[in-house]
């Protein structure tokens, strides 16, 4: 079976998750892990911000560890306070480093009960680097105002404080309020029969790493692709993106048929608006896409079987650092060639295949480090710049 090749890379990544230097984040896995993340979002569209409430659930390795270290970047802290196991709380000190221009500022908080769980009232910046915040004029139906994320590489630490790093994986539920008759969407299972009351709510049952956390919020109306598929986007956009990616449900087909049951329960899309400068980025259950790829022949629908395929390699496992990132694309581009191929046949695998852009390869040998003091849009995501054309 073709099926060996990734199940041996994935047996190996999985022992350097709890081993990894991560040079790209202040996190200490060694000392304490965060195994769970509930957030409380308020998205505020006139202040350009989320208000935020993060409670880490922790599992301490060291049991003399006296400090929580977690990645930040241009937020304001308002409190943090240790939840006990019976839900009684009591306030932490903690110390905000200077920023660094490239991982953001270190957040020291002591600890020295070793707490079961730490909550954090915060609130984001208004050019907080993994959001974005486009007024209706850069929205294809410029009605309504549209916001959303780009966590990776190192950006889900400007949204909310965490353990910033591909080596830690955790649980995740949200709750989220946002001005009603729009509507919110995260990298989880969505409902696409939600009403837009302002309220919605979020539960990822998967241990997932930080870069894969993602929100969205605007004027977003849903067309089902499939009893597991949907696709979502403006209004005026929905209908052309519904058709462009109409075989969705046989690329998931397709993919379980090559390499086991997907895992995620639903594979929903996201078209964003003009204004979103990558190709696309492999959310757990919401791939995020770019609206140039609705082309009208399906001649760029490989986005999705790429996007689709890191839901095996990448999603469920992962590379424990930034330096071997290629573990992830690799295999996942050895993969969305199968999809292609199955589906649309061999010759136009092989011709994705054959057009890679060499500015790619050259974003490919960068450190994150470089890439970020490079400034947006590589900066933010080092491998999309360039990769329409090869559905990355």
């Amino acid at each position: 079976m073709r099926l060996l090749p990734a199940l041996a890379f994935g047996t190996l990544m999985l022992p350097l998750a709890a081993q990894a230097n991560e040079p790209h984040s202040y996190a200490q896995p060694d000392q304490v892990v965060v195994t769970h993340l509930d957030l409380n979002l308020k998205v505020d569209f006139p202040h350009r911000q989320l208000d935020g409430r993060a409670t880490l659930t922790l599992d301490w390795k060291n049991p003399k560890a006296t400090t929580l270290v977690l990645d930040t970047r241009d937020l304001k802290i308002a409190s943090i306070e240790a939840v006990d196991a019976k839900g009684k709380t009591r306030a932490l000190t903690y110390v905000l480093a200077p920023a660094d221009k490239q991982l953001g500022s270190k957040l020291t908080i002591q600890t020295p009960k070793r707490p079961h769980e730490v909550r954090i009232a915060y609130v984001t910046s208004p050019d907080a680097s993994g959001l974005q915040w486009l007024p209706p004029a850069q929205t294809a139906d410029k009605k309504q105002p549209f916001m959303f994320s780009q966590s990776e590489s190192i950006h889900a630490r400007s949204w909310v404080p965490l353990q910033d790093s591909p080596a830690i994986r955790f649980t995740w539920d949200a709750h989220v309020t946002a001005p009603k008759n729009l509507r919110v969407l995260m990298s989880a299972p969505n409902n696409p029969q939600h009403p837009l009351d302002g309220t919605f709510d979020f539960k990822q049952t998967h241990p997932v790493p930080s870069y894969l956390l993602a929100i969205a919020a605007g004027d977003i109306d849903v067309k089902e692709t499939g009893p597991r598929s949907a696709v979502y986007a403006e209004p005026s956009v929905v209908g052309k993106a519904a058709h462009e990616f109409e075989d969705t449900e046989k690329m998931i087909a397709t993919a379980e048929k090559l390499y086991g049951p997907y895992r995620w329960g639903r594979y929903d899309i996201l078209v964003l608006p003009p204004s979103f400068p990558y190709g696309g980025m492999e959310n757990p259950n919401m791939t995020f896409a770019t609206p140039t790829v609705l082309v009208g022949d399906k001649s760029l629908v490989s986005l999705v079987a790429h996007e689709l395929a890191h839901s095996w390699s990448g999603n469920l496992v992962t590379a424990a650092s930034w330096r071997d990132i290629w573990l992830n694309e690799g295999i996942t581009t050895y993969v969305q060639g199968r999809i292609t191929e199955a589906l649309y046949g061999k010759r136009q695998a092989d011709e994705e295949t054959l057009a890679v852009d060499p500015r790619t390869a050259e974003i490919h040998r960068l450190d994150v480090r470089q890439l970020a003091a490079a400034g947006a849009p590589a900066a933010r995501h080092q491998r999309r710049r360039f990769a329409v054309r090869r559905g990355l």
